[in-house]
């Protein structure tokens, strides 16, 4: 018996020395899982996260009244953990609305001469056709602009003895200011109709400042057309001659127009290329070897081309008419704000945890303007730049942030902005301009707990050495009983 307890003690120590050194390799192959965690705790797989939206917060900023630059979240995807972001920059500038009242007085010249022709065609044809597409662009540009018109040359003295030469009477209202441009284009074809033999420019300018409104804040302009230099005025004596008395009444009308406020004047001679040739009917030069040209006479009165006398003055061929008057006039006349945005510069700042987390892509590339192909390792910014962006235009651009494979454990619960800030440069006719934002949609990480793997206590091998350990136990105490039943028999 004594055999069997001894064998049994020793089998029950070599027992507890095994479970010892198995407890140690446990232990052991713990810690080892343990460190080999820590070695790996500061990554963290994207599987195993959640993407929350905190804020679509939208960034705004006010381009000098001119513009609007926008930058949005346009679409959030929290199963693929990635979103989408939309930069927009808006001209909200539209044209000017031509709000002052506009009056227009033609001042034409309808003296005989006008029924010459030149190339085939009457020097007054030219009139006509300039004028009335001058007047349909100017009802395209205005909101009901008036336009007059008035003819001048002379009375007819044999015919006409009722009338004053060197009058107003050289000169008729043929239309008073109108709206109505069937009126307008009707009095221009018909224009032309009375006429006499001299040529009384002051009289036609006369009656036309006689005839604008007295509102102080319209703007008054006079188109005097032309073939010819004036041989009449407003004078006593009727001298019809060239130079002298005539030239200096009518300049001095001119003056006189030109300085007046809120008055727009244009000349326009007509020449045929005859700036060069003497006029017979002109006085002669000092030295009395020629007839002055018909170019200087025009300076005389009218100045140059260069250095006119009052307003603007057009010395030029009639098959040139209408580009003067409905392209140069015209254009001069309508005043146009430049409200282009120019030399825009947007960049757009990430923050670190975004750029090391996140990657970038475009999802659409500029529609207008150039952009940086990823962001940049200096500054963690995209540069954005556009050189024109014209009234009413939109430039747009949008990219997307999807979160890495793995990423850094850090950021885990802690609110993330998309974006650092955003600053921009613009010029304007007025100047340079500049603005900066750093608001931004705001995102949040965090633990998937239904898939995110805990480590699992290892017990299983300690109960299996607990159970050896009574199963032993027990058959020590069986053969002890066995052995004493034996004996007794």
């Amino acid at each position: 018996m004594k055999k069997i307890i001894s064998f049994l003690t020793v089998v029950v120590i070599l027992l507890l020395t095994c479970s010892s050194v198995f407890a140690t390799n446990i232990n052991i192959n713990t810690e080892q899982e343990e460190n080999n965690t820590n070695t790996t705790s500061n990554t963290i797989e994207s599987s195993k996260s959640i993407l929350e939206l905190i804020s679509k917060d939208v960034c705004e900023i006010n381009l000098n009244d001119m513009g609007n630059f926008k930058k949005e979240l346009v679409e959030f995807d929290s199963h693929e953990k990635e979103l989408t972001i939309k930069l927009s920059v808006t001209n909200t500038m539209k044209q000017e609305e031509l709000t002052n009242p506009i009056e227009v007085f033609f001042v034409l010249d309808n003296s005989e001469s006008m029924e010459e022709l030149y190339q085939d065609k009457a020097k007054m044809e030219y009139v006509k056709e300039t004028a009335k597409a001058f007047a349909n662009g100017l009802f395209n540009a205005f909101t009901s602009p008036k336009i007059g018109i008035i003819g001048f040359s002379s009375i007819d003295p044999i015919s006409d003895t009722s009338s004053t030469l060197g009058s107003l009477d050289d000169a008729k209202l043929l239309l008073p200011l109108s709206d109505s441009k069937e009126n307008i284009q009707s009095t221009i074809d018909s224009y032309s109709e009375n006429h006499g033999p001299y040529t009384n420019i002051e009289a036609g300018l006369e009656l036309a400042q006689a005839n604008f409104s007295e509102n102080a804040n319209t703007q008054k302009y006079i188109i005097l057309i032309s073939d010819g230099i004036p041989n009449l005025s407003l004078d006593t004596e009727h001298t019809l001659t060239y130079s002298g008395t005539n030239a200096t009444n009518t300049k001095n009308k001119l003056i006189e127009l030109g300085q007046a406020e809120n008055y727009h004047l244009y000349s326009i001679l007509m020449s045929s290329n005859e700036s060069s040739t003497e006029n017979p009917n002109a006085p002669t030069i000092e030295d009395g070897s020629r007839h002055m040209t018909y170019g200087e006479l025009a300076e005389e009165i009218f100045g140059t081309v260069q250095n006119p006398t009052a307003g603007k003055f057009y010395y030029d061929d009639y098959e040139n008419l209408s580009d003067i008057l409905n392209n140069d006039i015209l254009n001069s006349m309508i005043t146009v704000k430049d409200n282009s945005l120019k030399n825009i510069v947007i960049k757009d700042y990430f923050p670190q945890e975004i750029v090391d987390n996140f990657n970038f892509e475009y999802v659409e590339e500029p529609n207008i303007g150039t952009v940086t192909e990823e962001i940049s390792s200096e500054d963690n910014s995209i540069t954005w730049t556009i050189d024109v962006l014209e009234e009413e235009q939109v430039a747009t651009l949008s990219y997307k942030l999807s979160l890495k494979d793995k990423y850094n454990e850090a950021i885990v619960d802690k609110i993330l902005p998309t974006n650092e800030k955003v600053d921009i440069t613009f010029e304007t006719e007025e100047g340079k301009g500049s603005s900066s934002s750093d608001v931004s949609p705001t995102i949040r990480l965090s633990y998937d707990d239904t898939t995110y793997d805990k480590n699992i206590p290892q017990t299983g091998n300690y109960i299996t050495f607990y159970i050896v350990t009574a199963v032993i136990i027990l058959g020590i105490f069986a053969g002890i009983k066995l052995h004493s039943y034996n004996k007794l028999k």
